[in-house]
């Protein structure tokens, strides 16, 4: 049992050790409606990458909910396994939303904009080194034709990766805020991917959202064969 302080510093929560087998959308669905016996619950955030695997926030509207919650779920069997919860260390954004921090949550947004411009620019760079080195094969018109023609799918195919990108976590970080998205299957001998979506539509939206230039000037994203 954890040691409830009096005064709660914020409304949302950290849990662990969840079942890791378990899809982010029914993930999400069970833990609203686990913690929404507690109070009012206004986010839940669930993450698939592989260094948050496991691992959830939980965000209510009002503080004292989260006592409840912590005295009530504090090593709960959710999907076989016994969860973990404690206070996050930071207020969630909706959190900062909610109580109305909003120079904190623009800094915070400023923040994680920063970060994303400097990744991608060195990633740019390792990238446009590589291409003065070896050359990957262009995808020949009649290819990309094909490709664009297959029907929709919830599984998109990823093709033509560079070395830089052939890692399951570059590819997961990448796809892991889009909805829907529930794992990277990737063939690293043949320089592809399948990106698992829960359902066709939120494939779709992904394919006309993403930028799949990042994976390298020559990817190719799109729906995978049925």
């Amino acid at each position: 049992m954890v040691d409830i302080q009096t005064k709660p510093p914020h409304s949302t929560l950290y849990v662990s050790n969840i079942n890791e087998a378990i899809s982010k959308t029914k993930l999400s669905y069970v833990l609203n409606r686990i913690f929404g016996r507690y109070g009012e619950v206004v986010d839940v955030r669930v993450r698939r990458s592989l260094k948050m695997k496991g691992q959830a926030f939980v965000t209510y509207k009002d503080a004292r909910s989260c006592e409840k919650a912590l005295s009530k779920l504090q090593g709960r069997p959710v999907f076989k396994k016994p969860i973990h919860i404690v206070y996050a260390h930071f207020a969630s954004d909706k959190c900062l939303e909610l109580n109305q921090e909003l120079e904190e949550l623009n800094k915070r947004k400023e923040q994680r904009n920063k970060k994303q411009e400097e990744e991608t620019k060195i990633a740019s760079e390792m990238l446009h080194q590589k291409q003065l080195s070896s050359k990957t094969p262009e995808v020949t018109e009649s290819q990309l034709k094909l490709w664009k023609l297959l029907p929709p799918h919830k599984v998109l195919l990823l093709q033509n990766l560079t070395s830089e990108s052939l890692e399951s976590s570059f590819i997961e970080e990448a796809f892991d805020g889009f909805a829907g998205f529930e794992k990277v299957r990737l063939i690293k001998f043949r320089k592809l991917a399948f990106i698992d979506f829960d359902l066709e539509s939120q494939a779709t939206q992904c394919l006309k959202d993403i930028d799949a230039s990042k994976f390298g000037a020559e990817a190719l994203l799109t729906y995978a064969k049925k």
